[in-house]
């Protein structure tokens, strides 16, 4: 099983918006603190995660007709360094 997850990366100064390097699969979510490195715009990048912001479904009665969608996450991490 793995669970895919938007990765934000923080570069420069926390006052700078976080770039959106689009989806990835993980093994598994990883924790803060944990080091991950990921392939982007041709090059190894090594990044410090910071958070993981789970987004939860609700999970529906059968009485309710409410649309189902999936859960998602996105994994906030600091870049470190590249190769």
């Amino acid at each position: 099983m793995t669970f895919a997850a938007r990765l934000m990366v923080e570069r420069g100064s926390i006052r700078d918006k976080s770039q959106d390097w689009g989806e990835y699969t993980f093994v598994s979510l990883p924790s803060p603190g944990d080091r991950i490195a990921a392939d982007y715009d041709g090059a190894m990048h090594y990044l410090t995660v910071i958070c993981v912001h789970h987004r939860p479904v609700h999970i529906h009665s059968d009485a309710d007709q409410g649309g189902h969608t999936s859960p998602s996450a996105e994994v906030v991490a600091k870049w470190t360094s590249s190769d």
